[in-house]
């Protein structure tokens, strides 16, 4: 059991370093995904209140927003798996 540990330890470390990556670059993606959703909500709605764009191209826009609206969550949603698996790791070291 100790030797499982032991051969375990640098794999927990790795997968923690890779957490922290992760966290600071969906952190910092979130943020750009962010101001990029929001600006295409404002261009597809006040390019159709304009007339600049029909309502299917508007909503072409307001979909394009949406996934970018959405990108950051899933990639959240991936850290969380990651640091599960951190947690489960560090618990059976020190088990």
């Amino acid at each position: 059991m100790f030797l499982l540990k032991l051969i375990a330890l640098p794999v927990a470390l790795a997968v923690t370093v890779v957490k922290w990556i992760g966290v600071f670059l969906t952190s910092f993606a979130g943020v750009l995904f962010y101001i990029l959703a929001g600006l295409c909500f404002l261009l597809a709605v006040l390019s159709y209140l304009m007339g600049i764009h029909t309502g299917a191209e508007a909503l072409r826009m307001l979909v394009i927003g949406f996934v970018a609206f959405v990108l950051p969550f899933a990639a959240g949603w991936v850290i969380g798996v990651v640091d599960a698996l951190s947690d489960s790791l560090w618990d059976f070291i020190r088990s």
